[in-house]
C-alpha cells in the first residue's frame, strides 16, 4: 500500500482577468496484490483511489513469467508509451486551464488511447539477444462501438514500441519510443489516429537531461464546454507535433526542475478542413525547487509560463502566469 497528501497553494494570472488564489489538496491511496503460482509465474493487479478526480482506478491482471516477460490483461496500456523516456519537468500543482477550442497537443504521447479491452506483451531484459533492449507490442478492441457521425469513440488502437538503455562512463544513456495506430467510429472525419514518439535521457551523476518528440494525427470529441470550430462533433488534430525537454539537478536534499512543453496542431470537424487554416498552439516553461524536509515529507515551489493558441491568435484566458508553493506527504 502507498499513497500521498498534497496540500499547497495555487496562484493563477491569466492574460484576460485579474490575479486568482486557491487552495489545492490531493490525496491517492494505491494498493497492489501479488501472488505467485507454483510454477514460479507472478499474478498481480490492484486498484487507485484519487481523490483529485474521485474516482477508483482498478488495473487489470498482470503475468510475469519465470523468463523475465510480462503480459498485462484487459487494462493494458499502449507500447508506445510504455517506452517513452523519463524527460524532467517542474514539480507542483501550478498550470493554466486550455480554453474552448484550444486543442494543441501538450504531450509527446498524445496519440495514446484505445479502449481498456486488451493486452499488452512485454519481453524480458536484453530481447532478442541485445544487451539494454526492452520490447512489446500492444492492442485494445472496441468492435461493439457503432459508427457515426456525430461523435468520436475509440474502436481499436494497436502499438508497438521498444527502448535501449546503455552505459558509457559515469553517463546512462536511454532511448526510447514506438509508433500508435487507432480506429475510430467518426464516419466524417476521414482519417483515424495515428503517430510516433521518440525521446531520450542521459543520467550523469545528479544531472538528468531529456529531450521528446512526436507527431501524428489525433482524434476527440468536443463537449459543450469545449466546441470545435462552433460544433460539439468528434474533430481531428492533423499535422500534430510536440516538443518536449527539461533538466533535472540534485544537489543533496534540494532538487532543481526546469522544462519547456511545445506543441502545435490544426483541429476541425473533418481532415480536409483540418488541412487548410491556421493551427493551434501550447507552449509551457516551467520549473520548480524541491526540498526533502524529512522522511516522504517534500516542500515545493513551482512556476509555469503557459502560451495557449486558437487558430493562430493568442487566447488571452487560457495564456499567463502561475505558482503554487506546497508539501506533500507520502508513505
Amino acid at each position: 500500500m502507498s499513497g500521498h497528501q498534497r496540500v499547497g497553494v495555487v496562484g493563477t494570472d491569466t492574460d484576460s482577468a485579474d490575479a486568482t488564489m486557491a487552495a489545492s489538496r490531493q490525496s491517492s491511496f494505491s494498493v497492489s496484490i501479488s501472488e505467485t503460482t507454483d510454477s514460479g509465474i507472478a499474478i498481480s493487479t490492484g486498484f487507485d483511489l484519487a481523490e483529485e478526480a474521485s474516482t477508483l482506478d482498478p488495473q487489470g491482471l498482470s503475468l510475469t513469467f519465470t523468463s523475465g516477460a510480462k503480459l498485462d490483461l484487459i487494462e493494458a496500456g499502449n507500447s508506445a508509451t510504455t517506452h517513452v523516456a523519463s524527460i524532467p519537468s517542474a514539480s507542483g500543482e501550478q498550470g493554466i486551464t486550455a480554453g474552448t477550442g484550444t486543442n494543441a497537443p501538450t504531450t509527446i504521447t498524445f496519440a495514446d488511447g484505445g479502449d481498456a479491452v486488451g493486452f499488452e506483451f512485454h519481453t524480458a531484459a536484453d530481447a532478442f539477444g541485445v544487451e539494454g533492449l526492452k520490447a512489446s507490442a500492444s492492442a485494445s478492441f472496441n468492435g461493439d462501438a457503432a459508427n457515426t457521425t456525430t461523435a468520436h469513440a475509440s474502436s481499436g488502437m494497436y502499438s508497438v514500441g521498444a527502448s535501449y538503455v546503455s552505459t558509457a562512463g559515469d553517463t546512462t544513456v536511454t532511448i526510447g519510443g514506438g509508433v500508435y495506430e487507432g480506429d475510430t467510429t467518426s464516419s466524417t472525419s476521414l482519417t483515424n489516429t495515428e503517430g510516433f514518439v521518440l525521446s531520450a535521457s542521459a543520467v550523469t551523476g545528479n544531472l538528468t537531461v531529456g529531450v521528446g518528440y512526436a507527431d501524428g494525427t489525433d482524434m476527440g470529441q468536443a463537449t459543450s464546454a469545449a466546441k470545435v470550430e462552433g460544433a460539439s462533433t468528434g474533430y481531428v488534430i492533423h499535422d500534430a507535433s510536440v516538443l518536449k525537454a527539461g533538466a533535472k539537478y540534485v544537489s543533496g536534499d534540494i532538487t532543481f526542475n526546469v522544462g519547456v512543453t511545445d506543441g502545435s496542431g490544426n483541429d476541425a470537424t473533418d481532415l480536409t478542413a483540418a488541412q487548410s487554416g491556421s493551427a493551434d498552439s501550447y507552449n509551457n516553461t516551467n520549473a520548480s525547487v524541491s526540498y526533502a524536509v524529512a522522511a516522504g515529507v517534500t516542500a515545493t515551489l513551482g512556476y509555469a509560463a503557459v502560451e495557449n493558441g486558437d487558430d493562430g491568435s493568442n487566447s488571452q484566458a487560457a495564456s499567463g502566469d502561475s505558482w503554487y508553493v506546497g508539501a506533500t506527504i507520502s508513505f
